[in-house]
């Protein structure tokens, strides 16, 4: 079938014949383990559909090009766009099964532009991206004396897929690595060094990178070398690569060196509807604090997510400023197995031990079995580091599951749960505590409250694309006022087993009804218009 070069009109259409015909014969395992999805013929006009003309003569960098299908889209547009004379086309793939094929499209695309009078150069490199481009990193530096090749576009579907800190490219990419990194934010941190001063940046990604403290050191590197101009998100995530199995929530984004003042947003629910996206305009500083350490990229897609983030910035204090701390469950399960008992009764030497499953919505579910998961911890001299006194917390899961339908899920924990000295927390699991003092009942009811409502949940949604809840992002969020909170609680623990309805109905009275002017709200909403 992939021979049949005379059934497609487009080298992009060839270009997506022979992904799926790879795609298709190629295992799970290898495409997990190459961090390889390909990208479908609807999304790639859409990127190359961003970008906007140059002079007749350009340079294109798709590094992890795969079929090449990016390019192929890229070029196809730009030659209508502009007068295109001369071409300058470098791919990068590692993958060794597929360059052959990514030639053949090469070759097709050469044919097509011949035709247009249009030269290319090309060059498929099947070295490492980021180690043959390492020299990037420290282009800025007093020990620099390399050039770096610098391109008007760079467009890519990069792999995805997590590698150690002890990595190679890691350790080079060290000004956007904190803990364990992906491979997929060294490519895009590496191509927005690689721009010229007038280039283009055109990816497609996970939004993981807009929040977090794994990410921090790559935003801030990224933003001081690029502008975000438009974001486009899907509302179906387990649309965009349905041939690939992929449920990762991704985000094509479109940069350049030059300072962009308004960031264009646009939505559809997958690839078919890219033709015509809801879109709204913001400005750039109502969506990154860029003065801020953290630098937090806050994505909305509707009114109401856009109202809720004005919400949150009226409020200035975060827990810290009640001297309420976020820490993570000391218990890590397979370092503590001599400890852990499935069996027996609390009492002074055993103690409780919460994990993920006993975290309903504002209820506290133990003991509740599940699998072989020990439900006691030994509470002995050895074990004692990982153990926390038996006071009121909040308790959050780190982790959501996709069938979940809040991001946040929590639920009050009372002292009076357990007559023990000590508790265990194991590691899934984000505890708010008062380091030196107690949490009073409303606090814990309150906190619990907030952190279990509609309106919290779509805060977190602007800025988290994942089902990871870390504890440094929680950390960030601003909270209404003490007082505030208090009444939230008081008014919460009246209910036996408060459900969503009732603790949105609590926080809109107590927070807004009688002093928030719904005429203040933003009127800004998301239009729907065509994309040619």
């Amino acid at each position: 079938m992939i021979e049949l070069k005379e059934n497609c009109k487009l080298p992009s259409e060839y270009a997506e014949l022979i992904g799926q015909d790879y795609a298709n014969s190629t295992s799970e395992k290898h495409k997990k383990e190459s961090g390889q999805f390909f990208t479908s013929k609807q999304i790639a006009y859409f990127m190359a559909n961003l970008a906007t003309p140059k002079s007749n003569k350009i340079t294109i960098l798709d590094p992890g090009c795969g079929t090449a299908i990016l390019s192929c889209s890229l070029i196809e547009k730009l030659t209508v766009k502009c007068d295109l004379k001369e071409i300058d086309l470098t791919l990068y793939e590692t993958d060794l099964e597929i360059i052959s094929q990514t030639k053949k499209v090469i070759d097709f695309l050469g044919s097509w532009l011949t035709k247009k009078n249009i030269k290319l150069n090309f060059c498929i490199n099947k070295s490492d991206f980021v180690l043959d481009n390492s020299q990037a990193f420290e282009q800025n530096s007093l020990f620099s004396n390399t050039e770096t090749k610098e391109y008007d576009y760079i467009i890519s579907n990069p792999p995805y897929f997590k590698i150690s800190k002890s990595d190679t490219r890691a350790s080079l990419a060290k000004v956007l690595v904190y803990g364990q990194p992906n491979i997929y934010s060294i490519f895009l941190g590496l191509s927005a060094k690689l721009l010229k001063p007038d280039g283009e940046l055109i990816f497609i990604t996970p939004r993981s990178f807009a929040a977090g403290n794994y990410f921090k050191a790559f935003r801030q590197s990224f933003f001081n070398d690029v502008s975000i101009s438009n974001i486009h998100i899907f509302e179906s995530r387990n649309k965009m690569f349905k041939n690939d199995n992929v449920l990762q929530e991704n985000i094509i984004l479109r940069a350049t060196k030059q300072v962009n003042e308004q960031i264009k947003i646009t939505v559809s629910e997958c690839d078919k509807g890219l033709n015509s996206p809801l879109e709204q305009i913001f400005k750039s500083e109502n969506l990154i604090d860029f003065k801020s350490k953290d630098k937090i990229l806050f994505i909305p897609s509707n009114r109401e997510e856009v109202n809720t983030i004005d919400i949150f910035k009226q409020w200035k204090n975060t827990l810290i400023d009640y001297n309420i701390q976020i820490s993570t469950g000391p218990v890590v399960a397979y370092r503590c197995t001599d400890y852990l008992k499935k069996d027996g009764a609390l009492s002074e030497t055993l103690s409780p031990l919460i994990w993920l499953h006993h975290i309903k919505d504002m209820e506290l579910v133990y003991p509740l079995q599940k699998g072989n998961k020990p439900n006691y911890i030994l509470n002995i001299e050895n074990s004692r580091k990982v153990l926390i006194k038996n006071k009121n917390y909040v308790l959050l899961r780190r982790f959501s599951s996709k069938d979940d339908k809040s991001r946040l899920v929590c639920c009050p924990y009372f002292s009076c749960n357990f007559e023990t000295e000590m508790i265990g927390i194991e590691n899934h699991i984000n505890f708010i505590h008062r380091p030196k003092g107690y949490l009073s009942e409303n606090e814990t009811w309150g906190i619990s409250a907030l952190f279990s409502s509609s309106l919290f949940d779509t805060y977190f949604r602007t800025f988290n694309g994942n089902t990871q809840v870390g504890a440094s992002e929680l950390r960030q969020i601003k909270m209404p006022p003490l007082d505030e909170i208090i009444l939230i609680g008081s008014k919460i623990k009246e209910f036996v087993k408060p459900g969503k309805q009732v603790i949105d109905r609590v926080i809109n009275e107590i927070l807004f009804e009688n002093r928030y002017d719904k005429n203040t709200r933003s009127t800004v909403d998301f239009e729907r218009v065509g994309v040619a």
